[in-house]
């Protein structure tokens, strides 16, 4: 029989850790974490005790961890095998502290690298990409809904502050970070691959017809009432240079779009007259 006491705010991760072999999991989180994921299914009942440090200090979850060892090595059968599982090399010293009583138990530190970790099987990888796509996909849509009620001014220009704002933009900022930063990678893989947006040097282009709306809107309204297209040909001419469209439907899109926001009226003739 074994317990495990898991360091999940040094780990980040439960992935490659075969949890339906212990009898009692207890896993401590960090102040600043507010959740964890498990990525697999399980079809057996698992026991896990959520251990919360609630104030921000250095080494405090280390000292409780700690104090939970001491604790259940006092209290629980020695045939129980302890297992403690994190990064952190400094619980070696405890684990060997507690292998060499007089009346000693098996305690391990498991670091997770190469030599420890469970594999897991090609049917559980798959299945986490599969979730993780669709995750990507539900975040994409929800990101896109976002960026509909940004000015272009205030849209990420760079790829690290687009991978900040989906972020903030949404609960992934309650997430696991390493697991957040997947997913955001693959939510801007799918912007990329529906043609949202284009990345140059680190530089963000947005390339859907909304968004090029938004940024041609921004021009506009940024020049003096005098200065703006009063012919239709004119208004089509200056949107296609702005906006670098070679498609003359994607120009008269844009059209729309102003008449839609009441910016422009109605052009049944040549003249453009604005709101």
């Amino acid at each position: 029989m074994k317990y495990a006491f898991i360091d999940y705010e040094n780990i980040h991760s439960l992935d490659n850790i075969n949890l339906n072999k212990y009898e009692k999991i207890y896993l401590f989180l960090g102040a600043q974490q507010q959740s964890i994921t498990l990525s697999e299914k399980f079809n057996d009942q698992i026991v896990i005790h959520l251990i919360t440090i609630k104030d921000v200090a250095k080494n405090n979850l280390d000292f409780h961890l700690a104090y939970f060892l001491g604790k259940f090595d006092q209290e629980v059968d020695k045939n129980i095998h302890f297992d403690v599982i994190s990064k952190d090399k400094g619980y070696q010293g405890i684990c060997d502290y507690i292998q060499n009583q007089k009346n000693a138990r098996n305690c391990q530190l498991l670091t997770l690298d190469k030599s420890t970790a469970d594999k897991q099987p090609e049917s559980v990888k798959e299945e986490k990409e599969i979730a993780l796509q669709q995750n990507a996909e539900k975040y994409a849509k929800l990101y896109k809904k976002v960026l509909k009620n940004i000015s272009t001014k205030n849209l990420p220009s760079k790829l690290e502050t687009l991978s900040n704002h989906i972020r903030s933009q949404t609960d992934l900022k309650h997430q696991d970070p390493d697991l957040s930063s997947v997913i955001i990678d693959k939510v801007i893989a799918k912007l990329k691959e529906e043609t949202f947006i284009q990345i140059n040097n680190n530089t963000i282009i947005y390339t859907k017809v909304e968004s090029l709306f938004d940024i041609y809107l921004s021009y506009l309204l940024k020049k003096q009432k005098n200065k703006r297209p009063t012919k239709l040909s004119s208004l089509k001419n200056d949107i296609a240079s702005k906006l670098n469209l070679k498609k003359m439907n994607e120009v008269d899109k844009i059209i729309d779009l102003l008449i839609a926001n009441n910016i422009i009226l109605n052009t049944q003739a040549e003249k453009v007259q604005y709101k």
